[in-house]
């Protein structure tokens, strides 16, 4: 009975090392890419900033970064590439300002054509479609009318 019990428990201690999952999921991947702005809204490109709702895209990351005045008056900045098949080439991030909403997708001679259906807030959370993970956010830091963003 005593084999039995270290074998049985030898076993099941192999199990618990053997079944664990070393792959890398690619919804949680998002390649990086250096992010470092630095935006003045006094500046006449950027003043638009200065109200709640409005957005720029900027360059940096991966493809890009989206800066967001939010309707709560904070400012947030996202990558713009989305967290389900990165690396596809449709796979980039643009604002919805009709929906209030983050969309996976490309513009083909203005005519919107989605990629994946995903839809994000405007924190990076996904709100609906097949990504489950939430789009890469950067740090953004405000000093009197200067937006900094770093990753």
């Amino acid at each position: 009975m005593k084999v039995f019990l270290i074998v049985f428990s030898a076993f099941n201690a192999l199990s618990l090392f053997s079944c664990k999952d070393n792959s890398i999921n690619a919804n949680n991947y998002i390649p990086t890419g250096p992010v470092s702005l630095v935006i003045n809204t006094d500046l006449p490109e950027y003043f638009k900033l200065k109200t709640p709702g409005t957005y720029i895209y900027q360059p940096g990351g991966n493809r890009g970064v989206i800066v967001i005045h939010n309707f709560d008056d904070n400012y947030v900045a996202i990558e713009r590439t989305c967290s389900l098949e990165p690396d596809k080439a449709c796979s980039k991030i643009y604002l919805d300002s009709m929906a209030l909403t983050l969309r996976c997708g490309t513009f083909n001679l203005n005519k919107w054509e989605p990629c994946c259906e995903s839809r994000f807030m405007y924190s990076g959370q996904v709100s609906q479609g097949p990504a489950q993970y939430p789009l890469r956010t950067y740090y953004v830091t405000i000093n009197g009318s200067v937006i900094t963003v770093r990753n």
